[in-house]
């Protein structure tokens, strides 16, 4: 695994001088960020100011990784010669196999790999881009901030987009890599690597289809880190399209459900909670129970989170009498009395303070939601800062609901860069936690 994602010397089989084309981009991409790289194409003499050799066979140095830009056909070649010089690292970036039906090319692929002992990651991929190295191996021309999530994606389209929304939103990555068609390099390899990564906090999946789903459910039930899962082709539209794509083999979704929460990884809906829950495994732990305690000074905020506990399967915990009777010296006459804790529209930042000091002293909960409007004497700023507090001295899981626009913006601002994460409407958040919970 180290020559994939710390490699001293590539070799870009298929650099070409022309701009568009993926050999010339991926070669840019790698001496933008001044690796020791070596192009080989047969028909140019220099690129990008590199003198480029005719096969890897005539590059003196020792090679760690090449990487494979060239047309389905020529591939094989290629890849013979990759063996002979012993390299035995090969990402195949050239698509025209499997996923159009073209087998027996790609068998041919692996028999050769086979033979020189070679790891494969594609054919018909991205890539591979490890921010902490500043190697971008991949035909996408930037690169994302390094951080803690690494992201393993089945679709290299939509890595592309992944990967520009990430940068955006300034997540960092510990690397990203696109699989392809799994040839060789699978996702029970990928997840063992990163389990053992010490960059990396949480690991984040796209799949379309599983070749080795008992090897993929061990691996998964013996890492100890987050492995979050976004799966295509549930359908059985989305199960055509999948294999027409990365040629997968898919499963239904509930199958697919099953195994996933019996091997302990997260099934998410979309790419926004992938990394959502990404993001707050970076600096947090998941809830370890289902007892929720819901916090708000608006009421139909607590029935909205009301209704989405039971659909959730989670459990709106009663507050025990000890507890009780503390909140009742310290709340408004007509609070709730009940969980979710209504602290009343006219609650000021000590309110808040105050409740989460009598939760402070308890232990009959797993997480908090605290759900918020922004009404005329809230000073959401304020509240957001006590719930960071709350977080960082007693670890207690929890959650924001800060409701609203431009009022509740800078608070939102201010749960993000401490960790916590803030969800846009009750039932959203509740459901995300609930997918946290193993």
């Amino acid at each position: 695994m180290k020559n994939f994602f710390n490699p001293k010397k590539i070799a870009v089989i298929g650099a070409s001088i022309f701009k568009g084309k993926v050999g010339h981009d991926i070669f840019k991409n790698l001496i933008k960020e001044k690796k020791n790289v070596y192009p080989i194409n047969p028909n140019a003499k220099k690129i990008l100011g590199k003198k480029a050799f005719a096969s890897v066979l005539d590059v003196n140095e020792k090679i760690d990784l090449a990487v494979i830009a060239v047309p389905a056909k020529i591939v094989p070649k290629v890849l013979i010669e990759c063996g002979k010089k012993k390299i035995k690292s090969v990402i195949i970036i050239s698509s025209g196999f499997s996923e159009v039906g073209d087998n027996e090319l790609e068998d041919k692929i692996k028999t050769i790999s086979k033979k020189y002992d070679i790891r494969i990651l594609g054919p018909n991929c991205l890539g591979i881009i490890n921010p902490h190295n500043n190697m971008n191996a991949s035909f996408f021309n930037k690169m994302p901030k390094k951080g803690s999530i690494a992201f393993v994606s089945q679709s290299g389209a939509l890595g592309v987009a992944v990967l520009d929304w990430a940068i955006q939103n300034k997540v960092g990555l510990s690397s990203f890599v696109s699989i392809g068609n799994a040839l060789d390099m699978r996702f029970p390899e990928l997840i063992d690597y990163f389990s053992k990564d010490k960059k990396t906090k949480a690991i984040c999946l796209y799949i379309e289809g599983l070749k080795d789903g008992k090897r993929f459910m061990n691996i998964v039930s013996k890492t100890k880190k987050p492995v979050i899962v976004l799966k295509g082709g549930l359908t059985k539209t989305g199960e055509k399209a999948a294999a027409t794509h990365t040629a997968a083999l898919t499963s239904t979704l509930g199958v697919f459900k099953g195994a996933l929460k019996q091997c302990g990884a997260i099934q998410v809906e979309n790419l926004h909670q992938l990394f959502e829950i990404a993001r707050y495994f970076v600096d947090n732990k998941a809830p370890k129970g289902k007892n929720g305690i819901v916090i708000t000074n608006a009421g139909g905020a607590g029935v909205l989170a009301s209704d989405a506990f039971e659909e959730n399967n989670l459990n709106l915990v009663d507050i025990p009498q000890d507890a009780m009777t503390v909140l009742n010296k310290i709340l408004p006459l007509h609070w709730s009395k009940r969980n979710p804790i209504d602290i009343i529209g006219d609650a000021k930042p000590e309110r808040y303070k105050k409740t989460l000091n009598v939760l402070s002293k308890e232990k009959f909960y797993d997480f908090i939601l605290l759900a918020l409007t922004p009404q005329t004497m809230t000073q959401p700023e304020e509240v957001a800062k006590i719930l960071v507090n709350f977080h960082k001295k007693t670890k207690v899981p929890v959650f924001g609901c800060f409701m609203g626009g431009d009022a509740v913006k800078k608070a939102k601002k201010i749960l993000k860069e401490n960790g916590i994460l803030n969800f846009k409407e009750p039932e959203y958040g509740i459901k995300v936690i609930a997918r946290m919970i193993r």
